[in-house]
């Protein structure tokens, strides 16, 4: 774990020479409402006491952490390393006998899922500048040598600033950090996403992450899974096949630009599929004018 970050607080004594002292996560921060939560941890919004900034703070009871307490450390030694606009950022961490604190930069939008619940879908020019910010957070962490493995929008965080959406990638809990020629075989990741090669457990790499972008391109537009079957063992045979279809009137008015791209995406085999840097390049990309260069 990244000791820099790291409060670990016992019990102890208190010193009437250092009893002004701030000592545990409640002495630095104000705990608000909650804006979210998951199977082990609730998030809530804190304001630190001394500098007024707003965060959000992930809980997680150890008592209830069990089989999980490995994924924890793993998200934290992830996070702990990364720098770049389109990652959440950690601050610190508040370890106790009972509970860990994870400190992290606010988002105010919270999840891309639940607002693309309430818009239903984004427009073309929406989504790529979306996909973009995507596409520079993959390169960034792939250069690092880490792998996501669990994209999808309810791991996408946004704000919005002046009607200009920004998205920050977070939920590093199933990541990997590869060392030289590394390849994975761990099945993970959530079913309407997940990449054929992992559903086929075969060694693989980075371009999982690759996969589950271009299902997320399909999602924002439409609202809609591209390999759905009520049946989870009819949708994996759909995914290794990479039957993907653009059926109306889902589909009607988008550009064939971006059904061209999205192909480029789901493509089973990896040798074949795009990758970031060509990704990036991409006309359906390029034309939404946005500057790469600001958003490193």
């Amino acid at each position: 774990m990244i000791s820099k970050f790291f409060h670990k607080i016992g019990k102890k004594k208190k010193s009437t020479k250092q009893k002004n002292v701030p000592e545990t996560f409640e002495d630095f921060y104000q705990v608000q409402e909650k804006v979210g939560d998951g199977t082990f941890s609730v998030v809530r919004k804190a304001q630190h006491k001394f500098t007024n900034k707003t965060y959000a703070v992930k809980i997680l009871k150890k008592s209830q952490l069990d089989n999980q307490k490995q994924l924890i450390e793993n998200e934290i030694e992830i996070l702990g390393n990364l720098d770049h606009p389109n990652v959440i950022k950690m601050k610190e961490i508040f370890d106790t006998p009972k509970k860990i604190f994870i400190v992290m930069e606010y988002v105010s939008g919270g999840e891309l899922f639940n607002k693309l619940q309430q818009v239903e879908k984004f427009s073309e020019h929406k989504t790529a500048k979306i996909i973009k910010m995507i596409l520079l957070a993959l390169q960034y962490l792939h250069k690092n040598k880490i792998v996501h493995r669990d994209l999808k929008p309810e791991n996408l965080l946004y704000t919005e600033e002046n009607d200009e959406i920004i998205v920050k990638l977070t939920d590093f809990g199933l990541s990997k950090i590869l060392s030289s020629r590394d390849m994975m075989t761990t099945a993970c990741g959530t079913p309407y996403y997940v990449a054929p090669e992992i559903i086929k457990r075969e060694p693989y790499g980075p371009s999982v992450d690759i996969w589950s972008t271009g299902v997320i391109i399909y999602v924002l537009l439409t609202g809609c899974a591209p390999f759905y079957d009520d049946s989870i063992p009819k949708m994996f045979d759909k995914i290794k096949r990479g039957a993907v279809t653009f059926p109306l009137p889902e589909w009607d008015g988008l550009s064939k630009e971006v059904i061209e791209f999205i192909k480029r995406f789901l493509t089973v085999d990896v040798n074949k599929r795009i990758t970031i840097e060509e990704a990036l390049e991409h006309p359906w990309i390029l034309s939404e004018g946005i500057n790469i260069e600001n958003l490193k």
